[in-house]
């Protein structure tokens, strides 16, 4: 059990005491609950709010609604707000409630990761940092349930889409109990944009960490607005809210850098600290196949002897592959003999672009496309590239940019931002996205012109190959803080559970 402050060991007692199952929540009066728990309170403040309002709830309550509790609180005494909770939640709590974990340690949000079989560039990091984590140190890994509101453990088959095949453990949460962190390190390797979620993680990491972190991809939403879903840039900018409330935000390049620190120097104008930015850059690194796989997948997918233009990304506008199909056409009619392998999921906004690949294939066109495949397919997908394209109009980063050039293949990517920044003087064509003209022609050069293929190669080599090792080691430092080591916080800062 973590050694805590005498006044912590007071508030545990105090959340086991309203928490237990041998209370009645038909009989006992508010006054009985109130001389329950003011045994163990002290002044009134947000956080003893928050975990009083968590055993109530059986969730993570609204930051709001911790607020006018402790004013009221620091008003008319305890028995007042909470009897009038207790009997507002007698009302609508079910006679049997939840078992409830009050849980401290390291605690890492993986909601979305957790409920997806697709692997976004997202995804991606989610899963091999967290799963490096689970080497070192134990950690507690969380998923919202669909409302948003109620946070628990994972189930074994969201435990499997997170972590990879050579997992180390994570600490074990009681099924279907109702997950607080409390005095925790919170984690955020993913975004949200999910209203209630969004709401119930303000609560968490105002009132329930003593530090906190976040992964900062991009600012997108709020930078390119026109390039995002409906209703995204309103819901990001409540994210952005969220994350001022974090202690460090690291975003993964150069140019996420400049974003999320335009963001941060506005925040003092309102009054507010802004979170430590501090890049933490991904890595280089692809997986591995032998030479029987690729034959296999190539073979799979009909490929034959053709040369493969490859394009990893989902098909979102922002990903601009209605530009790379108009590209790819043009070649098609110069008379180049190509496979256009596009490896991806369905996004918003793909009509168009699902409609243009109809025509192109009612034409006679190769356009390959694939979704949810597995991470030896696009190993082997690289491997058997002639080029690839990634030409966004806005990156955070661009994994496909870097796992191209490490593959040694040539990447055709945009002339501006984390997408030039990795690619130009190492193997890529740098062009202007918003030409189609100018894609054809870089992709016309790739397919004909074998010395330039060849000096792009050479120059692939030339690109820094961090792995996700390292990767993972710098964000934990970050994590647990400057004055933390990973031994330590793997021996001192375990999750801690009272269940009822």
């Amino acid at each position: 059990m973590i050694t805590r402050p005498v006044h912590d060991q007071g508030l545990r007692l105090a959340a086991r005491t309203a928490s237990s199952a041998s209370l009645d929540w038909d009989a006992l009066s508010g006054a009985q609950l109130v001389e329950a728990l003011s045994r163990h309170l002290g002044e009134p403040s947000h956080r003893l709010s928050y975990l009083l309002l968590s055993v109530l709830e059986r969730r993570v309550p609204l930051a709001s609604s911790v607020v006018e509790f402790t004013r009221q609180w620091r008003i008319d005494g305890l028995v007042t707000p909470l009897t009038a909770e207790y009997a507002r939640l007698a009302r609508s709590l079910p006679r049997r409630a939840r078992p409830l974990a009050i849980v401290g340690g390291v605690v890492v949000d993986v909601t979305d990761t957790s409920r997806s079989r697709f692997t976004t560039g997202i995804q991606r990091v989610a899963r091999e940092t967290v799963t490096r984590w689970t080497r070192d140190a134990e950690v507690t890994l969380a998923a919202w349930d669909p409302s948003g509101r109620t946070l628990h453990g994972l189930t074994d088959d969201e435990t499997g889409r997170v972590l990879l095949a050579d997992a180390g453990a994570v600490a074990p949460v009681p099924p279907g109990a109702a997950l607080i962190p409390f005095d925790a390190t919170f984690v955020l390797p993913e975004i949200t944009v999910a209203a209630a979620r969004t709401a119930s993680l303000r609560s968490v990491v105002r009132f329930g960490t003593r530090r906190s972190a976040a992964i900062g991809f991009d600012c997108i939403p709020v930078t390119t607005s026109e390039t995002s879903g409906p209703g995204m840039p309103g819901a990001f900018s409540e994210y952005l809210a969220m994350l001022s409330l974090t202690d460090v935000v690291a975003p993964i390049s150069s140019a996420a850098f400049t974003e999320y620190s335009g963001w941060a120097a506005m925040l003092p104008g309102a009054g507010l600290t802004p979170p430590r930015i501090e890049t933490v850059g991904l890595p280089s690194q692809v997986g591995s196949v032998d030479d029987a796989t690729v034959a296999r997948v190539r073979a799979q997918l009909g490929l034959a002897d053709t040369p493969v233009v490859l394009s990893v990304g989902s098909h979102e506008p922002r990903k601009n592959h209605l530009n790379l199909l108009v590209a790819a056409e043009l070649n098609w009619r110069r008379g180049h003999e190509f496979s256009l392998v596009l490896v991806g999921g369905n996004a918003w906004g793909d009509g168009e672009f699902q409609a243009m690949v109809a025509t192109l294939r009612r034409k006679g066109r190769a356009v390959t496309m694939l979704s949810g495949v597995d991470d030896d397919v696009v190993w082997s997908l690289y491997r058997s590239a002639r080029c690839t394209v990634f030409c966004s109009v806005n990156e955070g980063f661009g994994l496909p940019v870097v796992e191209s050039l490490v593959s040694s293949v040539p990447v055709i990517t945009s002339d501006f931002g984390s997408m030039r920044e990795l690619g130009e003087g190492h193997g890529a064509l740098v062009v202007d996205p918003h030409d189609p003209t100018a894609m054809s022609d870089a992709l016309e050069r790739l397919l004909t012109d074998d010395e330039l293929h060849a000096e792009l190669v050479a120059l692939s080599d030339s690109l820094p190959r961090p792995s996700w090792d390292d990767y993972a080691a710098q964000l934990w430092q970050l994590v647990v803080g400057p004055d933390t080591g990973t031994s330590e916080a793997a021996a001192s800062g375990s999750a801690t559970a009272e269940t009822s």
